[in-house]
């Protein structure tokens, strides 16, 4: 039987005169559908945001900014790479019923776990050195954040390879963030930074325990176990290019946002903070509906002639992603200052920022994902290796332009990088299609 939103189903509704702008609304709902749930968890993100911003100041809210941002970038890294791999072999697993699938994603998150005590034990020793009090028992909450975050993401990305992705973005996103919206509400104001951290912590660890009771039961037991060798081993080599992909990634905003830190007033560094937050909201929006034309991508690339296949699916998540961001972006380029005015007035230093990065958001958006594009046609390899020129790019531009631009300095060498990266790596998926239709 041809899918609803097969172009087999598009001629039958031709043939029985259902109407096709139905078709295509029913296909747009059901797109958006996962991304308008993502949103919600975005949406909380920045409800806390703003409320700690306001309770708290631009200058005192400036490490739970800075360290908030820094651990939740850092989360793909500490996963190194599984919550893609939970995403594509998950589905094939569940042929041989939810319990082996299960197992398969305990495993997982016992090698995650590995590998968050190591980074988040790195993020430790960091805070410590540049602590001028010296040591201090917060300091030890990255250990425990990695780790949470880092089986977050899996959960997320499993549940959406078990063809639940409402759920998985409920999971993997919306519930962190809600109860660590809830708990700002209500402890906001007798709490500084420190304890904000520790909130944020505790919310990611509540939402990976709860994963547990998703409905299915399907991680119920055991939530943790350790492979064997030759698993092991598979999964780190399965991993590898996806964490370096995540690693060079994460690099791009976190050494940035460190010189800053090192170089610039802490009220200046809770501006630029809070325009990337600003930001982000586009940004999640933007990937989940990227992310939703993936299979596409991938099914397209399998053919013999993949390039118009895959080309077309690619336009149709940037037409769809304009579509969603195209007004929001408008206003926000159009009036930074009222929207950076949210967090509160000392915050309208930071329009210039907000609004260079919504226009590099932009551009970003008519590019493409390149990254999915890379992804889903097979070139993983040259994703890091174009993932570590990005970081490079960066990393330079960020020395020399910070220390004098500040924060504007700052969103010029992410963007610089962004949209470089996506160019070229759009012309390198398309140079290899075209070569293999050559052959």
């Amino acid at each position: 039987m041809a899918s609803p939103h097969s172009p087999a189903a598009e001629m039958a509704s031709a043939r029985t005169g259902t109407p096709v702008l139905w078709l295509l609304v029913a296909r747009l709902f059901r797109v958006l559908t996962p991304s308008a749930v993502r949103m919600v968890g975005a949406g909380f993100q920045f409800l806390s945001t703003v409320m700690v911003a306001r309770a708290l100041g631009d200058g005192p809210a400036a490490p739970f900014f800075f360290w908030s941002s820094v651990l939740t970038t850092s989360g793909a890294v500490a996963s190194y790479g599984l919550e893609q791999i939970a995403l594509r072999n998950v589905p094939r697993l569940e042929r041989d019923g939810p319990a082996e699938a299960g197992r398969f994603v305990a495993k997982l998150r016992a090698i995650a776990l590995v590998f968050s005590l190591f980074l988040g034990l790195g993020w430790t020793t960091y805070a410590v050195a540049t602590e001028p009090g010296g040591f201090q028992l917060w300091h030890l909450l990255p250990v425990f954040a990695q780790g949470a975050i880092a089986l977050t993401f899996i959960n997320g990305e499993a549940l959406k390879g078990l063809s639940k992705p409402v759920l998985g973005n409920v999971f993997g996103h919306v519930l962190p963030a809600c109860l660590f919206c809830g708990l700002v509400a209500l402890l906001a104001p007798r709490l500084e930074s420190p304890g904000l951290i520790a909130l944020f912590t505790g919310s990611f660890i509540a939402a990976a325990v709860l994963a547990r009771h998703a409905p299915g039961g399907v991680f119920r037991e055991p939530f943790v176990l350790w492979p064997d060798r030759a698993t092991l081993g598979a999964l780190l080599r399965e991993g590898f290019p996806i964490c370096c992909v995540n690693l060079f990634a994460a690099l791009v905003l976190v050494v940035p946002l460190a010189i800053c830190e090192w170089t610039r007033p802490a009220a200046e560094v809770s501006h630029l903070t809070a325009a990337f937050r600003i930001s982000a909201l586009c940004f999640v929006l933007s990937g989940a509906i990227h992310s939703v034309f993936a299979p596409a991508l991938s099914r397209s690339a399998e053919l013999d002639r993949p390039l118009n296949p895959v080309m077309r699916v690619y336009g149709q998540s940037i037409a769809i992603a304009l579509l969603a961001l195209g007004l929001p972006l408008a206003v926000g380029i159009a009036m930074p200052g009222q929207v950076m005015a949210v967090f509160g007035g000392e915050f309208r230093d930071g329009a210039e920022e907000l609004r260079l990065l919504l226009v590099v958001q932009l551009l970003s958006l008519m590019a493409g994902p390149g990254a999915y594009l890379l992804l889903m046609t097979g070139h993983t390899a040259f994703l890091a290796r174009l993932g570590m020129a990005k970081f490079l790019l960066v990393a330079i531009l960020s020395v020399l332009l910070i220390p004098s631009l500040g924060g504007i300095g700052m969103v010029m060498a992410v963007g610089a990088g962004t949209l470089g990266e996506g160019l070229v790596g759009v012309a390198y998926a398309v140079a290899k299609m075209r070569a293999k239709e050559s052959r």
